[in-house]
């Protein structure tokens, strides 16, 4: 078994393995219906959330689990973060996975805001981007934008990017709109922390 990087944090007290039948009888899908075997279906059903799981399940392959644990929430029963990875795990019949009840179990992550253009800049330009720029694989890890806010003719977004990268993740964003038919440039890449 791999050596987390969580593990090593000693204020990491909430992350434990737990099988993935208890995961699905215990927390609710975050999306698509109460129950899970509804949700499955319906995630799938979107390209841009199948080819998600699809990397994701590329990932379990390679390195025979997830690089984080998802993040619940157990008073209430919820999935707070790692449904895509919830989805793929079950559909490669893995076992278990890390779960932990809080955000602070994370490995601290570097963010940057990337300004991007974009013309004309409307509702459905923005949904756009959400799905394809919001999370996929980035320099050995994933990156996940926190938040994407449309301007007049803009659209800025705060990345997760390891330290000197910053200009390769601006050229990733716009080659990956590019793939999905949406032409983008980049205005601006800054620290955001």
């Amino acid at each position: 078994m791999a050596v987390h990087p969580w593990l090593w944090n000693p204020f990491a007290v909430t992350v434990r393995r737990m099988p993935l039948s208890e995961i699905l009888a215990m927390y609710r899908p975050p999306a698509g219906g109460e129950r899970w075997k509804r949700a499955i279906p319906d995630l799938l059903a979107d390209p841009d959330d199948a080819r998600i799981v699809d990397l994701l399940r590329a990932e379990l392959v390679a390195h025979g689990d997830f690089r984080e644990p998802i993040v619940v929430e157990p008073g209430e029963g919820d999935v707070l973060d790692g449904l895509h990875r919830i989805v793929a795990a079950v559909l490669s019949k893995q076992e278990a996975m890390d779960v932990t009840d809080t955000y602070d179990d994370l490995p601290r992550k570097r963010r940057i805001a990337i300004v991007l253009r974009a013309i004309p800049v409307t509702a459905a330009l923005v949904d756009r981007l959400t799905k394809v720029l919001f999370s996929f694989p980035f320099e050995g890890g994933w990156t996940n934008c926190d938040l994407l806010l449309p301007g007049d003719d803009e659209v800025t977004g705060w990345w997760h990017c390891p330290a000197g990268l910053d200009e390769r993740l601006g050229e990733e964003l716009v080659a990956r709109a590019a793939a999905s038919g949406v032409g983008l440039g980049v205005l601006s890449i800054a620290p955001a922390d």
